[in-house]
């Protein structure tokens, strides 16, 4: 501090004592141990910004208040710790009190931004360690069904449901289903507004599933095994069910809080886009799978630094022809680009709203540059990737009243509400179709020559042995 002068250093030591005097006449009746908790947390939890910005208004220059504000947590954890539904749909409430610190300060410091941020309670360990893939994962597939099935293949893994999804709640009433409501996998659609539109769109044509991929895993966290703090109206509807089981109520709380929580897992990001590509229209214009990877900037390296991807593609001249390698305004005429379906985890929300609305509109595909712009923003809205789930039943206090009673019940309508979506209640598919069961709709995925309802019919391409 010796380029300050002797009176900003007394105007600093003067800030000081009275910041310290205001907490301690503030926690006068607090007896001793819990004086000093009390000091400490409202010390690095709430003044901190307050005597930097005193200092700032009398001279001092803020930039001194960097390293204080390194120190001790800027920003409360932006994860959410949330619970999961099974089948993919979004619980519309948290069981989870979030806000509740018990009194404790822990502190985690994110190696990106050098930002320390206060743990909630229910959270026991919180480690930050980015690790990403060096490139993306681009793969090309020749059936819809084949595509698909590999963009639910961590969620299959975590949860084995089978082909089976709920993007829409049923079971309560539309007045308590939030405005905000988004399915948890997050599909989102250029051309197609459906899986099932999807699917029959893509049947009995020649196309190719363009599959890019790419994943962000900023840390690993641990949920505390005993004591979870949990949201008021959480407990609330947990007593107002009944003793005997009724599916119908049952099945209302698990799609109001859903089916499990995570316990653990990896937060962080993940970036998947489905490029439905027309094969006769890349004949006919001699253009490549490797040369769309090019146009759109896949083909490239990118590098994880503190707080940013960077990423320089380089795209290639004369095979990249904007006219053909694009969407255009959903009316183009033998685009290549039939329609693009895109699941994203993570990521702030206005950037997610300016996927989405890219995608509603037609105006461009997207490509790397939106990459980099949603990747960027990763630390400070970073989502749960991949999780160790632990059944909602495990939530229900051991204290409260009847609790063995309605933990068996929440166990047995997890068991029913499963069976009752499940594909194997489905016909199956004729000449090697894939069942899905959709909102309760049985859907089939076919093989390129065939297409129809139950793939029951040949293309014509198949039928001349082309």
């Amino acid at each position: 501090m010796s380029h300050l002068s002797k009176g900003k250093l007394a105007l600093f030591k003067v800030n000081i004592f009275r910041l310290f005097s205001y907490i301690s006449w503030s926690s006068y009746n607090k007896g001793f141990v819990c004086w000093l908790a009390y000091l400490w947390c409202m010390c690095v939890c709430v003044c901190l910004s307050h005597f930097c910005l005193s200092f700032h208004q009398n001279g001092w220059p803020l930039d001194s208040c960097t390293l204080l504000q390194k120190i001790v947590f800027k920003n409360l954890i932006t994860i959410c710790f949330l619970s999961i539904n099974i089948l993919g749909m979004k619980p519309q409430a948290n069981p989870f009190y979030n806000e509740f610190y018990n009194g404790v300060c822990n502190r985690v410091r994110d190696g990106n931004s050098g930002i320390y941020y206060r743990m909630p309670w229910n959270v026991a360990v919180l480690n930050y360690e980015t690790r990403g893939a060096k490139n993306f994962r681009a793969e090309y597939y020749e059936d819809q069904v084949t595509s698909l099935k590999e963009m639910l293949s961590d969620t299959h893994k975590s949860f084995k449901a089978g082909l089976s999804l709920k993007m829409s709640p049923t079971e309560i009433p539309k007045s308590k289903i939030s405005m905000s409501f988004d399915s948890n996998i997050g599909f989102t659609f250029n051309n197609s507004n459906s899986i099932s539109n999807f699917l029959r769109k893509s049947k009995g044509k020649k196309q190719l599933f363009l599959h890019v991929k790419s994943r962000i895993e900023l840390g690993t966290f641990r949920m505390r095994t005993r004591d979870l703090r949990l949201n008021d109206w959480f407990l609330d509807d947990l007593k107002e069910l009944p003793l005997t089981y009724d599916k119908g109520e049952y099945f209302k709380f698990l799609e109001m809080y859903g089916t499990h929580y995570a316990r653990s897992g990896t937060f962080g990001g993940k970036y998947e886009l489905l490029y439905v590509l027309d094969s006769e229209t890349m004949k006919k214009e001699d253009v490549t799978i490797t040369d769309v990877k090019s146009c759109l900037g896949y083909n490239v390296d990118f590098g994880l630094t503190v707080s940013v991807v960077q990423v320089k593609p380089s795209l290639s001249g004369d095979k990249c022809k904007p006219n053909r390698v694009k969407l255009g305004n959903g009316k183009t005429e033998n685009a290549i680009i039939n329609d693009v379906v895109t699941i994203v985890q993570g990521g702030k929300t206005a950037v997610l709203v300016k996927l989405k609305e890219k995608l509603s509109t037609g105006s461009r595909v997207i490509d790397v540059e939106d990459y980099v712009q949603w990747a960027a923003t990763l630390p400070d809205a970073p989502a749960i990737i991949s999780q160790e789930p632990s059944p909602i039943s495990e939530l229900v206090p051991l204290k409260m009243p009847d609790s063995t009673i309605k933990k068996r019940n929440l166990e047995r309508a997890v068991k029913d509400y499963i069976a009752e979506n499940n594909v194997r209640k489905c016909q199956p598919c004729q000449n090697g179709g894939t069942v899905l069961l959709i909102n309760g709709q049985c859907e089939c995925g076919c093989t390129p020559y065939f297409k129809g309802e139950a793939c029951q019919i040949r293309t014509v391409a198949s039928a001349k042995g082309v």
